[in-house]
């Protein structure tokens, strides 16, 4: 429902002549008709019986009847052609409000999306948005082999394939991996494919030290863990204390033990760790527009204007980690927004004031990541070729 709550709200509106007061029945509407149009699984008329009956319970309880008329008048309906507003017309401001109700995003979203990747890759961007996610595992080769991890799975009625470039991530394509032996055994955990990727790209190495900014829920850490066969030494940093003690637990799953947490806000220096890590990994907080399909509250949490105040956050990490970095070392910034002033902008910025670190093309030249590739960095946009996260990754080197 979330994920399509404008256009809900605008099919609703034809059978509704004047506004809904009372958020709770305007959800008990929203909810019954996406059971009417969207789920098969759910007779309608149970739907609509459901609806009243909330209705029914909720503050305004003379409301069960609108419902009732509402909804089987959607029902009715069911299948009729419905002109979308600005559906068909030229002007630039139509366009707007078409897509923002087609793909149910806020307009100011929208036309956000057309300033910066073009009319045909926005509404590419935004219909992805609304697709389920797919699941990638990460197979914890401490314990095990991603061959194993998909024979396992398969006894429990779980069906996986192998992503071909990167061999320890599996797709699920069937079943509950969660709910499995191999799960709670610590045989795997779950993490999308653009940051499992980052991790590839990081490459953890015997002897390095290893600081992962933002490391909550661990995914990153563990995979330097496991890259590095538990031989690097890796600070996972962490402002939630919640957070963090969820890694941890997943981390006793897993049965990482090189892994120091450190509870702190990656604003505030800490003297002692100047020049000491041979590569800094910031996974830095962000407007999380790669990952609405995920959240898709998001889409009506997310101000226009909270846009302007991610970069302030995460150059001001940026700003206290580069002094982390020893010469010769790395410094990699990701995020999962495809927002340009949060990415690729701001790591020139960054550079522009900082002459001692120089960018890199963070794939390496890989022939399979050539999709991926805007000059140095890595972008991939909702709607890629492997399913995978909206996701930015940036690599530099401390030169001097």
């Amino acid at each position: 429902m979330l994920r399509n709550k404008s256009y809900i709200d605008f099919y609703l509106s034809l059978y509704i002549r004047k506004p809904v007061e009372d958020p709770a029945v305007t959800n008990i509407l929203r909810i019954g008709f996406y059971q009417i149009m969207y789920m098969d699984s759910i007779p309608p008329y149970a739907a609509i019986d459901v609806s009243v009956e909330m209705a029914k319970k909720s503050r305004n309880t003379k409301a069960s009847g609108f419902v009732n008329a509402v909804l089987r008048n959607v029902l009715r309906e069911k299948g009729r052609g419905i002109r979308l507003p600005g559906e068909g017309k030229k002007g630039a401001a139509d366009r707007i409000e078409y897509l923002s109700v087609k793909y149910s995003y806020e307009k100011w979203m929208a036309a956000f999306f057309e300033k910066n990747y073009g009319a045909d890759t926005a509404e590419n961007i935004m219909a992805a948005g609304n697709v389920k996610p797919p699941l990638f595992l990460r197979v914890n080769t401490i314990k095990t082999g991603a061959g194993e991890t998909a024979a396992e799975l398969k006894k429990s009625g779980v069906e996986t394939s192998p992503v071909k470039y990167l061999k320890n991530c599996l797709l699920v394509e069937k079943g509950d991996p969660v709910r499995t032996q191999a799960h709670d055994e610590g045989w795997f955990y779950v993490q999308d494919l653009a940051s499992q990727l980052l991790g590839s790209f990081v490459n953890a190495k015997k002897a390095e030290a290893i600081i992962d900014i933002g490391s909550a829920p661990g995914g990153k850490a563990a995979c330097f863990a496991m890259d590095s066969g538990g031989k690097a030494g890796i600070a996972a940093v962490e402002p939630n204390e919640n957070r963090l003690k969820v890694m941890e637990r997943n981390f006793v799953r897993l049965g990482i033990k090189d892994v120091e947490f450190i509870r702190h806000d990656a604003t505030v220096d800490i003297p002692a760790f100047h020049d000491r890590a041979d590569k800094v990994v910031v996974d830095a907080p962000c407007s999380a527009l790669g990952v609405m399909r995920r959240h898709p509250e998001k889409k009506w949490c997310l101000t226009e204007a909270e846009l302007k105040e991610f970069p302030k956050l995460q150059t001001a990490i940026l700003n206290t980690v580069k002094n982390w970095v020893k010469k010769g070392g790395w410094l990699f910034y990701s995020t999962c927004t495809i927002n340009p002033d949060e990415n690729e902008k701001l790591l020139e910025k960054f550079m522009a004031k900082n002459d001692n670190f120089k960018l890199f093309d963070i794939t390496d030249g890989s022939a399979k990541m050539k999709p991926y590739r805007r000059g140095k960095y890595f972008v991939s946009l909702p709607g890629n070729r492997d399913n995978m996260d909206g996701f930015f990754m940036g690599m530099m080197k401390r030169v001097k």
